[in-house]
């Protein structure tokens, strides 16, 4: 079966960036777009049944229909007939997403601006897909912008992935690739941090040496960096057209659970942001 990035939308504005970002990654990897527009969390906005003088009005399928019809029509106008298909689905849309990200190469979501409210919508929808979704996630947060594609590492097996999806999207994009190791020395090891930073360094070297044969035309930038991996990448997304990290790193529960690191970019990165899960093992 042709893989396929999948993106999610509804009536915000966030949708449609969320579906043009999702369309150039599609038309780079020569793949097609497939658009879920859920509509069952849009039930609880109606007025309650039973509320005096209430008349029950039928749900807007049309509505939901015709945006639905028009993502998929600007996916097709870029990318050919073929490039371009949709589910209307009567489900929440984290549910509608993870099912069809079974066959997707890649899943898409927008997500409002930062504040108490877009963080319970971001709950309920992108956080959820990118702790469960078997495939790498992109939540977008503002304007396609060009700018370096920065990776968190942590030599873990999670982190391994990311770079390796971080180096696929800096040569397709054309962009600068930032790879970041980020560690807390301890105060009682002060007199050895110089030493530590540099063993770090030629670590970092040497790991990435093998991408950087295979992808030889992106330029990389690699820094060990001190201070919290969350804080100093939230800091780097401020210039980053994508930040990207494993779905966990170090510790969590697979399946279930979004590191620490992922859930703070998701909240505050100025940039979209990749989570790229480990393959399951067949």
């Amino acid at each position: 079966m042709t893989k396929y990035i999948l993106v999610g939308v509804d009536d915000s504005p966030e949708a449609q960036i969320a579906l043009r970002w999702a369309v150039d990654a599609a038309a780079a990897r020569e793949l097609p777009v497939r658009v879920i527009r859920a509509y069952l969390n849009e039930i609880s906005r109606w007025p309650a049944l039973g509320v005096e003088g209430y008349v029950p009005q039928p749900m807007p399928l049309d509505k939901y229909q015709h945006e639905l019809d028009a993502a998929v029509q600007y996916a097709r106008d870029r990318l050919g007939y073929d490039g371009g298909s949709g589910w209307l689905a009567s489900s929440d849309p984290a549910n509608a997403l993870l099912i069809e990200a079974e066959d997707a190469e890649m899943v898409v979501v927008g997500t409002r601006s930062r504040n108490k409210v877009s963080a319970a919508v971001l709950g309920s929808v992108a956080t959820a897909v990118s702790a469960k979704a078997p495939c790498p996630v992109v939540v977008v947060r503002g304007e396609r912008r060009t700018g370096p594609v920065v990776v968190g590492t942590d030599g873990s097996p999670d982190s391994e992935d990311a770079i390796a999806f971080a180096f696929e999207q800096a040569a397709r994009t054309g962009q600068r690739l930032d790879v970041v190791y980020c560690w807390q020395p301890q105060a009682e090891h002060a007199a050895s941090i110089d030493s530590t930073e540099q063993l770090l360094q030629n670590w970092l070297a040497e790991s990435l040496a093998p991408y950087r044969e295979k992808f030889p035309t992106v330029p990389v930038r690699a820094s060990v960096a001190e201070g919290r991996a969350g804080t100093r990448l939230i800091k780097r997304s401020a210039k980053a057209s994508l930040v990207v990290v494993g779905s966990r790193g170090r510790g969590g529960v697979t399946g279930l659970l979004l590191g620490s690191v992922s859930q703070s970019l998701l909240h505050h990165a100025d940039s979209p942001v990749a989570i790229v899960r480990r393959p399951k093992e067949s």
